[in-house]
């Protein structure tokens, strides 16, 4: 029999809420909270192309604190200019290593710079957005609409305006907190349509949405000329699959607008993306196309607060490639905005799950939305709205969001 005193139980503590509930029903003094809440939070930092004499200097310094920090080869063997280091610590020790990094040279001031703001973005509140998203009880439900005769998931049944008008003020009434809606496939495979024509499928159900609908209505474009309609219209943000790639004269539309834009991560093009995709390493490779179109795009003039990024699960991924994005959903966090996930009915999940039809992937759907949730996703764009809806209620009534108890 186990005895009932000195009983040893492991804790998952995610973020300083829970710590801080632990503590208080514990009886811990609120001195004691203070002092010791950032030591119950372990983090792994993973840094790249760091100088190896700062991957020296870094490794030391994390010692002498009482973490850790694991180097590549190039490091001890001193046969490289750059090195890797994955650090291992408590919050508590990253405040005592940050401030003496500050001192050290080899591009270690930017590196404390660097893993403040990191540390910082992964806390599990909000990010700071366009006042239009109010993302409290995330993830938020964006229903989509696509206004198209060839969608992947719902085989052109909203083609007629009417009809996509009509699912918009269902998907409203399900729960959601905003609609995306498109004009031009982009499934595997796919063939490009002209500006006119995108145009002619996007205007009528915009005009007819925005204003009218409670909440807000994406257009989910990577053409200039049919966002710039689109706002015209009335929409309040533009999600670009090429991340602002495919259109030159896009940033100067988004910008000019002030309105928020979806970054999304796509490999090649939609009529060939999903030919052989190959990475280095999925999640890397992916969060440094993210690095560098936020730089784009604050450097073209773009406020920071109105982007927000989509890792882009089925756009030039294969099976695994998918699977290992969800799996670190959490990690897109240290970049510090807002995080959109579109997985919703996709090919991956009926590859899981042996089912061909789309329409059948209803709670495999869901599944991811939960997954989501609990990475700290901020939107889901998802076919099913009242079944997401509720699977992200239940996800958020047992993980509130940090302060959302």
């Amino acid at each position: 029999m186990i005895p009932t005193i000195g009983v040893p139980k492991v804790l998952l503590l995610r973020d300083a809420e829970e710590v801080r509930t632990v503590f208080r029903e514990m009886g811990v003094s609120s001195g004691g909270i203070k002092i010791m809440g950032r030591k119950a939070l372990f983090r792994v930092v993973r840094v790249s192309g760091l100088d190896t004499r700062a991957a020296n200097i870094l490794k030391q310094e994390m010692l002498s604190r009482g973490g850790e920090v694991a180097t590549s080869r190039e490091v001890y063997e001193l046969g490289g200019k750059q090195a890797e280091c994955l650090i291992m610590g408590t919050l508590s020790q990253y405040d005592q290593l940050i401030p003496k990094l500050k001192a050290q040279p080899f591009g270690l001031r930017a590196l404390a710079e660097a893993l403040g703001a990191v540390l910082q973005n992964s806390e599990d509140r909000p990010p700071h957005c366009h006042p239009g998203l109010d993302l409290t009880d995330r993830p938020l439900i964006m229903g989509a609409i696509n206004v198209t005769p060839d969608s992947f998931s719902s085989y052109g049944e909203h083609e007629d305006p009417e009809v996509a008008v009509k699912a918009a003020w269902e998907m409203v009434e399900q729960g959601a907190h905003m609609i995306d809606v498109g004009g031009e496939s982009t499934r595997p495979g796919s063939d490009r349509v002209s500006v006119e024509q995108e145009l002619s499928r996007v205007l009528p159900v915009v005009e007819a949405l925005a204003g009218a609908l409670p909440v807000p209505v994406s257009v989910d474009t990577y053409k200039a000329q049919v966002a710039a309609g689109a706002l015209e219209a009335g929409a309040f943000m533009i999600n670009d699959v090429s991340g602002l790639r495919m259109d030159p004269e896009m940033l100067s539309v988004v910008r000019d607008a002030g309105c928020p834009v979806a970054l999304m991560h796509m490999l090649g093009e939609p009529k060939t993306m999903q030919e052989d995709p190959v990475y280095r390493n999925v999640v890397e490779d992916v969060y440094s196309f993210f690095m560098e179109r936020l730089e784009t795009a604050v450097e073209g003039g773009l406020e920071e607060e109105n982007l927000l990024l989509d890792v882009g699960i089925g756009f030039g991924k294969n099976l695994q490639h998918n699977l290992d994005l969800l799996r670190n959903m959490g990690t897109f966090r240290s970049l510090g905005r807002p995080l959109i996930l579109g997985a919703s009915r996709k090919r991956f999940i009926g590859e899981i799950l042996g089912l061909s039809d789309p329409r059948d992937r209803v709670q495999g759907s869901a599944a991811t939305t939960v997954m989501a949730a609990l990475q700290g996703v901020d939107i889901v764009r998802v076919h099913d709205v009242r079944e997401n809806a509720e699977a992200a209620a239940l996800a958020r009534a047992v993980y509130p969001p940090s302060g959302q108890e």
